[in-house]
């Protein structure tokens, strides 16, 4: 069972190792109940800590099970030992790490929102979305994501966040293992991590450019 749906703000939890195994020259491991969650979206996969027996397993990844639709593989740096399997684990997640990717995750949902909210119009959806290092951005195929309309938006952004509006998410009733994410009266399908409110974002700069051609609207946190 995943928890990280349940609880995106949980970062610890103790259950049962139910899987030790390699693949792809990677430890894997599965666990009964899960507060990690897997790269995917552009999000990168949750890093923490396993707990067997008093000794620290660092886990440095979190993919999706390629052979499990609902499998989830955690990715520790060391192998851990085939007989903790049946053990009780703790799992502790990086708080930071997590906290840092779900503000960005918000953030460029909410700017590409509010681009449409400044052009009065509906815009093409990035072709890429991602999370990088300290940053996210998003890029588009359109050039009507202009500088021009980026500025505008910026401003709108910035107080858009400082206004304290809640961040939704919750599972789609007809699609089974899609999510929705809403705010501020905008709606997108979204799986992923996100704060409960947009405040949380924080201080925020913005910056256009064009990579390889494309739009390409970079937001940092302070």
């Amino acid at each position: 069972m995943h928890k990280f749906h349940e609880n995106s703000y949980l970062t610890e939890i103790k259950t049962i190792v139910v899987g030790i195994f390699s693949e792809n020259e990677k430890n894997c491991v599965q666990v009964e109940e899960n507060i990690f969650y897997p790269q995917g979206g552009g999000q990168k996969g949750d890093r923490g800590k396993l707990i067997i027996d008093g000794i620290n397993y660092d886990v440095i990844d979190t993919i999706k099970d390629s052979y499990n639709e609902d499998g989830i593989l955690l990715i520790t740096a060391e192998k851990i030992p085939d007989d903790a399997k049946g053990k009780s684990v703790g799992c502790s997640l990086d708080w930071e790490f997590r906290c840092r990717q779900m503000k960005l995750h918000t953030a460029v949902h909410l700017h590409h929102c509010l681009l449409e909210k400044i052009a009065g119009k509906s815009l093409p959806f990035p072709k890429v979305s991602a999370i990088q290092d300290g940053f996210a951005f998003n890029r588009y195929e359109s050039d009507e994501i202009t500088p021009e309309l980026v500025e505008k938006t910026n401003q709108v952004f910035r107080e858009a966040i400082a206004s304290g509006a809640e961040v939704k998410t919750y599972p789609d009733v007809e699609k089974k293992g899609f999510r929705f994410w809403e705010c501020l009266g905008y709606k997108i399908p979204c799986g992923g991590m996100h704060v409960k409110n947009i405040s949380e974002i924080g201080e925020v700069e913005t910056a256009y450019n064009k990579k390889k051609g494309m739009p390409t609207v970079n937001i940092k946190l302070k």
